[in-house]
């Protein structure tokens, strides 16, 4: 892996999404809440956007008629079908096991420098 530093940590504040492009490929960068995320921006589905929408949470499994939100901010949804995604690992929400998986990338703040290994 090459690191790239995309740049300062100044210019990523809280709840900031921003594509950088690296060698010719877009990556969706994600500050959620101080905690960095990377992911190739296009839904391996049919190549929309992921970085159109912000980080958003889901419903969880809960008892009938009990209606409970978690997960804010860790889930990507694709704009075009509605695909989600984990942030963190990139598997799909919906079905975890399947290959359908968006390409996430480490990223690392090193002092004042944000980093990306491609």
């Amino acid at each position: 892996m090459t690191r790239h530093v995309i740049g300062k940590l100044d210019e990523f504040p809280d709840e900031t999404r921003r594509v950088v492009d690296i060698d010719g490929v877009e990556i969706a960068v994600f500050n959620v809440g101080g905690a960095f995320h990377a992911m190739r921006n296009a839904c391996p589905h049919k190549g929309a956007s992921l970085c159109t929408l912000p980080p958003t949470g889901m419903m969880l499994e809960s008892a009938p008629d009990v209606y409970e939100w978690g997960r804010d901010g860790e889930i990507v949804r694709c704009p075009w079908h509605g695909y989600e995604f984990n942030l963190s690992d990139g598997k799909s929400v919906i079905a975890p096991k399947l290959k359908l998986r968006a390409r996430v990338y480490n990223i690392d703040i090193e002092g004042e420098e944000v980093a990306l290994y491609v």
